[in-house]
């Protein structure tokens, strides 16, 4: 008798089942499902599943179905999608987490360049990246640009130093070689010289540039500027190039990853973002794509903003690709660039400007991120912002500060005040030495101040900065976020570091939430769309130094296959779904 309620209360709690999942299917079919539907395309079990959903932290399987995740849980929740064209992916307990998002990465205008750039991430010794520079330079026509723009230290290599120009001339010695360090400066080499025409009355750089001389005043080969003179300059150098090929391989990089999402704060000028829509409209987008439109230069920047939103509505999603309002470079006068210490002051002109600009994008309702690197730009513009946050509730429109990189801890309370959130990213894995070097160790020890932040009830969502303040990728970033040591050894405060699952709820669910997403994406639940990655290594334990080397085995967007490693046993072409699960 005891068997027979058994089986009776599983027939019960089976059909139960079976009637939430028609009701699922039925209502993300729009009303045309019938219950043959009701079998999953893939199911992956045996996993550690990480949905970063505060209901249900911790799963074994989950089911997908055309665009969406099903079930969520073990083999009993996930058993009745199986069928008879089920794939069922063993993942042999790997670890499983919500695709990545970053929320702040240059990625329209970096992975137009990606194909010719040369990177140096993870070179650790200064002879190994000249190398690499070396060969990359002699696969293209004698006279041609190689270059590698941003994203490395000289602390990062074991000779602990930046190349010389005499060693980019020896590497190099028929093509012209331009290496840039973050934003600080940038090297040519003898061939760059010549081709810039550096020694010149008339030289070929870029407006804001500077070229250091010698006491003859011959041209060293070293070159300062800004952000704004550097990326004009090297648009300057790129020649053979596809950008749409070079675009669509860096997409396959982030794949590569686990990352299928991303917001860009500021693609740059117009032509910019012609690669991506011709993208979108052929369909060959991997990754989500939320963009935002800066200022360009003008007299009047809320003018600017007034004609560029007055035809379109505040914001925009797709699925695929996503207007996500205006940023980061509201009002250039507001805008701090990569300055280290205190003492930016932007007179009472640009802030009325900015005060402009955000009274437009309030009326409106239109999404906001402003860049403030230091402390007292994030003052400066919270002056401005605060009269409008009292005139318009600001919390629904999720306007947010990027960086914030020197911020005090009153600041971040004016930051909560204001219902603002906070984007961070991992500038500093760079630049902590140089914070040091303007500010003291107690700001380079608190920065970036991501832990003040959340225990003050802020939003965070993390980015990286990428591709010349940041690596691509995230993985760098979260593990920087976990560890908090800086290349050049700055150790940020234990207490101020992340666990492993708050660094990650910066990438997945808070990003998502930033990009008006989280009821579709950034968790692994029921009804939710099926983006996800499975990891190579066990997140959650492998040691902290090897996080930023982790890699997808497989990557799902919208329900489909966009990266894989070609493991057998990760593939659904030859996995068996005869078994049920």
């Amino acid at each position: 008798m005891f068997a027979w309620l058994a089986q009776n209360t599983r027939r019960r709690e089976k059909m139960k089942i079976g009637i939430s999942q028609l009701a699922l299917v039925f209502a993300l079919s729009g009303g045309q499902a019938t219950a043959a539907d009701i079998h999953a395309d893939f199911i992956v079990r045996n996993a550690e599943i990480l949905t970063m959903d505060p209901a249900q932290p911790r799963a074994k399987a989950l089911a997908i179905k055309g665009r969406h995740i099903m079930a969520v849980g073990g083999d009993a929740q996930v058993g009745p999608w199986h069928g008879p064209r089920t794939q069922v992916l063993d993942v042999a307990g790997k670890t499983v987490i919500p695709g990545l998002i970053d929320s702040h990465i240059h990625a329209i205008r970096g992975g137009q360049t990606y194909q010719f750039e040369t990177y140096w991430y993870g070179v650790t010794t200064l002879h190994q990246a000249l190398e690499r520079l070396g060969r990359d330079a002699g696969r293209r026509p004698e006279g041609r640009w190689a270059a590698v723009v941003g994203s490395w230290h000289p602390a990062q290599f074991t000779e602990g130093r930046a190349p010389t120009v005499a060693e980019l001339s020896a590497i190099a010695p028929n093509h012209p070689v331009y290496v840039q360090y973050l934003y600080d400066y940038a090297l040519v080499n003898a061939r760059g010289i010549e081709a810039l025409r550096l020694d010149s009355a008339q030289p070929h750089i870029a407006p804001g540039i500077t070229i250091e001389r010698d006491e003859q005043e011959r041209a060293t080969g070293k070159l300062y500027g800004g952000v704004g003179a550097f990326n004009a300059l090297f648009a300057r150098l790129v020649g053979g190039n596809d950008p749409d090929a070079s675009l669509l391989a860096f997409l396959a990089e982030l794949n590569a990853r686990g990352v299928t999402g991303i917001v860009d704060p500021n693609a740059g000028p117009p032509e910019t973002y012609e690669p991506l829509f011709r993208l979108h409209e052929q369909r060959k987008l991997t990754v989500r794509i939320g963009y935002r439109v800066s200022a360009l230069p003008s007299p009047d920047a809320a003018a600017w903003f007034r004609q560029l939103l007055a035809f379109r509505p505040p914001r925009h999603d797709d699925g695929w690709l996503a207007f996500l309002g205006i940023g980061e470079n509201l009002v250039t006068a507001m805008n701090d660039g990569v300055r280290m210490g205190p003492g930016f002051a932007p007179d009472s002109a640009a802030r009325r400007q900015l005060a402009d600009v955000a009274l437009l994008a309030a009326q409106r309702g239109v999404p906001l991120e402003i860049h403030a690197y230091t402390d007292d730009a994030a003052n400066a513009i919270l002056d401005v912002l605060e009269p409008v946050g009292r005139e318009y509730d600001l919390r629904p429109l999720r306007w947010a500060i990027a960086h914030l990189n020197t911020a005090s801890a009153r600041t971040l309370q004016r930051v909560r005040d204001a219902g603002l959130a906070y984007t961070v990213q991992m500038g500093p894995y760079f630049e902590a030495p140089a914070i040091l070097r303007a500010n003291n160790a107690d700001v380079a020890r608190s920065t970036p101040p991501t832990r003040l932040a959340l225990d003050l009830g802020i939003m965070v969502a993390g980015g990286t900065d990428a591709t010349r303040i940041g690596l691509p990728g995230v993985w760098q970033a979260i593990a920087y976020q976990i560890h908090g040591r800086s290349l050049g050894n700055v150790q940020r405060r234990p207490a101020l570091n992340l666990s492993r699952e708050e660094a990650l709820q910066l990438y997945t669910a808070n990003a998502a939430w930033l990009a008006f997403a989280e009821h579709e994406r950034g968790t692994l639940r029921p009804g939710m769309l099926a983006d996800l990655a499975v990891l190579d290594q066990p997140y959650l334990s492998v040691e902290p130094e090897r996080i930023a080397s982790i890699r997808s085995v497989l990557t799902i967007v919208d329900g489909k296959i966009v990266h894989t490693v070609g493991d057998g046993a990760l593939t659904p072409g030859v996995v068996s779904s005869a078994a049920e699960p």
